[in-house]
């Protein structure tokens, strides 16, 4: 499970870089991106010491959000894994790596 977290928040901070120019003149979104990425990135136990700190000092409402961004996040990360790993699988590179075989 560790290494699938690994694995989940390096895609996410690989994602952020690549959407950074998209965000240039929008500091707040930019924000609330990255509030929610960080969320998405942690494991459950830690997310929810997060959102229960947001919901005392920034609302319920406010902590609802995030969460459900959060989430989003993480679900597209882990399909396109999931996708990335099924398409590995079905057309093995003459390059792959014994590890790579492992993961199929």
């Amino acid at each position: 499970m560790h290494h699938q977290n690994a694995e989940i928040s390096a895609a996410i901070a690989a994602t952020l870089n690549l959407r950074r120019p998209q965000y240039k003149d929008m500091p707040q979104a930019w924000r609330t991106l990255c509030e929610a990425a960080y969320v998405a990135s942690l494991p459950e136990s830690a997310q929810a010491d997060f959102l229960n700190r947001v919901t005392t000092q920034r609302g319920a409402d406010t902590a609802l959000r995030l969460r459900e961004h959060a989430a989003s996040i993480r679900a597209q990360v882990v399909q396109f894994l999931q996708k990335r790993r099924s398409n590995a699988c079905m057309h093995p590179s003459h390059t792959a790596s014994p590890v790579d075989a492992e993961a199929c």
